[in-house]
């Protein structure tokens, strides 16, 4: 699964913000220090779960500038449409992924939480493994959350 996650994201920001992922050892940063954005997608089905994809303000910022061709400065709003839309498209290209040998999820809408100070506790019967990358040496992390069996 998290071979299908991995490929998911690397396939999005290669064809959707045009840049490439470098896939990073270890665990990325703590979160703490300066503003974050929050991308998540929940799915249901054959299994139940969410995916979600974590950046600091500045490399939201960069996606969403190469996403849309406009240079970081004249932003006016369009960082949480477009990190969810980034959360939405590893989502679903990692549901098609995983439909293909096993029954078909679906999936919800993004919510996207941009703030400071922040962080997501989740009961013990849940199951996560993160997946970090650097963009352009800005850290990104996607993160593949299971409960139920």
């Amino acid at each position: 699964m998290l071979t299908a996650l991995k490929s998911s994201t690397e396939e999005v920001f290669e064809t959707m913000v045009f840049k490439p992922l470098v896939e990073t050892p270890g665990a990325p940063g703590d979160g703490s220090g300066g503003t974050h954005v929050v991308a998540a997608v929940a799915f249901a089905g054959h299994r139940c779960g969410m995916v979600t994809f974590t950046s600091s303000l500045t490399a939201a910022k960069a996606i969403t500038g190469a996403m849309l061709g406009m240079p970081e400065g004249d932003l006016a709003g369009e960082v949480p449409d477009a990190i969810g839309e980034v959360a939405n498209m590893i989502a679903g290209t990692f549901r098609n992924k995983l439909a293909a040998v096993e029954p078909a999820s679906a999936i919800s809408v993004p919510a996207v939480t941009i703030g400071s100070d922040f962080h997501t506790q989740y009961g013990s019967h849940v199951r996560r493994a993160i997946c970090p990358f650097e963009m352009d040496g800005l850290p990104v992390a996607v993160e593949l959350i299971l409960t139920g069996e």
